[in-house]
């Protein structure tokens, strides 16, 4: 699947990581099947890992220089993807 300039709701996300998480369907599969870029639903699913029910709620959009410097610190010393820190932090993607 490709990037799709789709903006899902969270609704649709939550049902998205749902269908991974209990119909035994792979990320490609489901990347293909709604053409949705991989890398963007593996950090869907990250964020319900994290985060459950509240993964695809972001009430806070500016984040204080000390909260990006952990962010950046934890990226340097564990070798993590943005991706996967901004799953963890809970920081919004562009998807």
């Amino acid at each position: 699947g490709g990037i799709s300039m789709n903006k899902w709701s969270k609704e649709e996300k939550l049902s998205i990581v749902w269908r991974y998480q209990n119909e035994n369907i792979s990320i490609r599969g489901l990347s293909e099947e709604l053409d949705i870029d991989n890398s963007s639903l593996r950090y869907w699913v990250k964020l319900f890992e994290y985060h459950g029910n509240e993964a695809f709620h972001f009430p806070y959009t500016n984040y204080p220089p000390a909260f990006k410097l952990k962010v950046i610190n934890y990226i340097q010393e564990t070798g993590a993807s943005i991706r996967e820190a901004s799953a963890l932090f809970h920081i919004p993607d562009f998807s």
